[in-house]
C-alpha cells in the first residue's frame, strides 16, 4: 500500500500460488503478484521468501504493508523484510487466548514479535483482547479480518433453491441434513459431530435428516470406520469416485454422505439445500466456513472453542420472534444458556450438547427459518466492504503515527 496524488494505492501479492494444506483452484479472477511463481508456500525458505519480498516492496516503494502474522517462517521472513526497508506494518492475524500456544521463552519472543507491528486487523473480540494482552495499543487495533464475499454466497445459495429439486437430484443430496464442511484433521473435532450425530438418531429413530460431510484429509479412514463401529449407514458421494465399503442398510435410512473436498464453486450447492451447519472444531482460530453458511441464510451450531463464535453468534434479543414451542423445548433440552439468535454454541468436548442442539433444529423449520435469517443480519457486519475500511483505518493509524514522530 502507497500513497499515491491524495489516495492509498493497493498491490496485492502473495508469497507463492500452490499450498499443501488445501486443493484449491485459483479463480482467473483473481488479480494478483506471485513472488515465487509455481512454488508451495510451505517449502520456501526463510532467505528466499526475504530477499524476494524485499525487492518487490522496494520496487513498488510500498509505505504501509499488511501481513498476514509472524508465524511461520515465511510470514516472518516477510514481516523482517518490511521493516528491513523502514516500513510501517499492519498484523492481520485470529489467533486468541484459545489458540495460544507459546509460553515462558516462547512467549516472551511472541510478544516482541507483536511489538514489530503498528498496527493490527485481527478476527473479532477474542482476537482483539488476545493482542492487547500481548502489548498492541487498543487503539490501533481493528476487527474484521475474517471476511467471505457475503454476496456472492447469498445470490448462489438462491440461485440454487430457486432450482432445488433439479440440484438435489444431480448431487444426490438427501431431503433434510446438517452440513460439515473442512478438512478432516484432527482438530475439526469431526468423531464428536458423528458420535453426536448417532445420539441424534437414537433420540429421535422417525427423524428424516442426514448429515452430510465435504471435505478429505487424513481423519477420513478412521471416521468412516467410526460410522461403521456406530452402524450408521454411509454413503460415498466422492467426486472421484473412490469405492469404499458400503452400509449393508438399505440406502433410503438416514446416514453419513461423504463428499469429499469441493471447490468453492461448488460449495453453494451443500449450504442452500442444508437444513443447518454445524462447525465442532477443538481449536479453531476463526471458522471462515461459518461465514459462509451464514451468508447462505443457514443457522449454525458452533464449537464454543472456535474464534468466530462470540461474533458471529449473538445472545438472542428479547424481542427476537422464535416460535412458540421453543423456548420450552430449549429449557427443557437444557440449551437456555446455549441458545443465540442464529443458532447453538456447544462444549465441544460434549456429543450430547450438540445433539440436543440438533433435535431442536430438526423438530422446528419456523425456528431454523428465523435462525437463518438471522445469520444474514450478523455476518453483513464481516463484510468485504467492511474489511477493507478496517483495514484502511489500520493502515492511517500507521502512517498518522509516522506523521506525528
Amino acid at each position: 500500500m502507497k500513497e499515491q496524488a491524495g489516495s492509498l494505492q493497493v498491490h496485492a501479492l502473495e508469497l507463492a500460488d500452490q499450498t499443501s494444506d488445501y486443493e484449491w483452484k485459483r479463480s482467473s479472477a483473481v488479480n494478483l503478484t506471485t513472488l515465487c511463481s509455481g512454488a508451495v508456500v510451505e517449502r520456501l525458505s526463510f532467505q528466499e521468501v526475504f530477499r524476494r519480498t524485499r525487492r518487490v516492496l522496494a520496487e513498488l516503494k510500498i509505505e504501509v504493508c499488511l501481513l498476514p502474522s509472524y508465524s511461520p517462517r515465511q510470514s516472518l521472513a516477510a514481516l523482517l523484510a518490511a521493516k528491513s526497508l523502514g516500513l510501517r506494518t499492519v498484523m492481520m492475524n485470529e489467533s486468541h487466548a484459545g489458540t495460544a500456544r507459546a509460553r515462558g521463552l516462547g512467549g516472551w519472543v511472541k510478544r516482541r514479535l507483536v511489538g514489530l507491528f503498528d498496527a493490527a486487523l485481527v478476527g473479532g473480540h477474542p482476537q482483539k483482547r488476545y493482542f492487547v494482552s500481548l502489548g498492541l495499543p487498543q487503539e490501533k487495533i481493528f476487527i474484521g479480518y475474517d471476511a467471505v464475499d457475503n454476496h456472492y454466497f447469498r445470490r448462489k445459495a438462491r440461485e440454487v433453491r430457486d432450482r432445488g429439486p433439479e440440484v438435489r437430484a444431480k448431487y444426490n443430496l438427501p431431503e433434510h441434513y446438517f452440513l460439515s464442511l473442512g478438512r478432516f484433521v484432527a482438530k475439526k473435532n469431526l468423531a464428536v459431530l458423528i458420535r453426536s450425530f448417532h445420539q441424534f438418531r437414537l433420540a429421535n429413530p422417525l427423524a428424516a435428516t442426514h448429515l452430510v460431510m465435504v471435505g478429505s484429509g487424513e481423519e477420513e479412514p478412521r471416521l468412516r470406520s467410526l460410522c461403521h463401529e456406530l452402524h450408521l449407514p454411509t454413503y460415498d458421494k466422492t467426486p472421484a469416485g473412490i469405492e469404499y465399503p458400503k452400509s449393508k442398510i438399505e440406502s433410503g435410512r438416514p446416514g453419513v454422505h461423504f463428499y469429499g473436498f469441493r471447490q468453492i464453486e461448488e460449495n453453494p450447492v451443500f449450504y442452500a439445500l442444508a437444513d443447518a451447519f454445524i462447525l465442532p472444531s477443538l481449536s479453531e482460530e476463526w471458522g471462515l466456513v461459518a461465514n459462509e453458511a451464514m451468508a447462505s441464510g443457514l443457522p449454525v451450531v458452533v464449537s464454543e472453542s472456535a474464534g468466530c463464535a462470540e461474533d458471529l453468534l449473538e445472545p438472542r434479543a428479547s424481542a427476537e420472534s422464535f416460535p412458540p414451542q421453543t423456548a420450552t423445548q430449549v429449557a427443557k433440552a437444557g440449551m437456555s444458556e446455549k441458545v443465540r439468535s442464529n443458532g447453538f454454541v456447544f462444549n465441544p468436548r460434549s456429543y450430547e450438547e450438540l445433539s440436543r442442539a440438533l433435535l431442536i433444529l430438526e423438530a422446528s423449520p419456523g425456528l431454523r427459518a428465523v435462525m437463518g435469517q438471522a445469520s444474514r443480519r450478523i455476518v453483513a457486519k464481516f463484510s468485504c466492504e467492511n474489511f477493507a475500511c478496517n483495514a484502511l483505518r489500520a493502515a492511517q493509524v500507521t502512517l498518522a503515527t509516522e506523521a506525528r514522530n
